[in-house]
């Protein structure tokens, strides 16, 4: 009785060590460093991001005085792999030679390798500390190339020139456009001013001042001087993602009624839009 007990404590351990094995796939070390990373020397950032066809880019970012605005310095790009415990990278292209050499393989012995932190060794004993710019799982989604904002469709009756000109409306659909950010600093929040200030500025023109989208573009370009101090200076561009000149108010609802999102459903009401069960009639 006793031998048939340590019989089945073995097989217990046994089964146990067999099923932990099963477990979740252990994440391989280039899985891990794919992403975006960053690194940090004086008022200067070198990021980095990795993907999945072993392919890589990076660029320089100068931060201002101020820390809000970002001066970029130059870009490189290149190819990746690990192997044996290395991280390679072969140079292709750069513009920022004294970070990365161009047509160089620079080599680094992989001292530490998590979801969000990289310390490689170079060749004279030099570290390298690299920190995930986003807390993603590794192997997710390409990097933000540039953040936007859509702004609310604006409709204004342009300004005239006599007062026998016929009406004329621009009616516009556009996204702002910020600079990048440097790592942990954040979009402010929409001014509540900025709806207003654009339907001042687009109505203080004329038609001869926005006949042509080009027209429409420099105007733009104005506009974002005039908007970049409720921003804290982070205003790239402002994008124009559809633009319509109307004589008539019918094409102008069309306009709005097409680019006005839809309300959020009211409390209570169902999420899937169906209707209400009808109450049990009382006998």
């Amino acid at each position: 009785m006793k031998n048939h007990s340590v019989c089945l404590c073995i097989t217990g351990i046994v089964c146990a060590l067999l099923f932990s094995g099963c477990g979740e796939k252990e994440i391989s070390q280039a899985e891990l460093a794919l992403g975006n990373w960053t690194q940090e020397k004086n008022r200067a950032y070198i990021l980095l991001y990795t993907n999945q066809k072993g392919e890589w880019t990076s660029s320089v970012k100068i931060a201002e005085g101020t820390s809000k605005i970002v001066k970029s310095k130059g870009n490189a790009k290149g190819t990746w792999h690990i192997e044996k415990g290395q991280m390679i990278f072969t140079v292709m292209a750069s513009d920022i030679e004294d970070v990365w050499e161009k047509n160089r393989t620079l080599v680094y012995d992989i001292v530490e390798l998590t979801e969000n932190r990289m310390r490689f060794k170079d060749e004279n004993g030099a570290m390298a500390v690299w920190t995930r710019t986003r807390m993603e799982k590794a192997g997710n989604a390409e990097p933000v190339l540039s953040l936007k904002m859509p702004l609310d469709p604006v409709v204004v009756n342009l300004n005239k020139n006599r007062s026998n000109d016929k009406d004329r409306y621009l009616c516009l659909k556009m996204n702002m456009v910020f600079k990048e950010l440097m790592p942990g600093q954040k979009i402010p929040p929409l001014h509540p001013k900025i709806h207003d200030s654009i339907i001042i500025f687009f109505s203080s023109l004329v038609y001869e001042d926005v006949k042509s989208f080009d027209d429409i573009s420099a105007q733009c370009k104005k506009l974002v001087q005039l908007l970049n101090p409720y921003m804290e200076g982070m205003i790239k561009e402002i994008a124009v993602e559809n633009v319509i000149l109307a004589a008539d108010m019918d094409r102008v609802e069309e306009f709005v009624i097409e680019h006005t999102p839809p309300p959020p459903p009211a409390p209570g009401e169902e999420a899937k839009g169906g209707k209400e069960k009808p109450k049990d009639k009382k006998s």
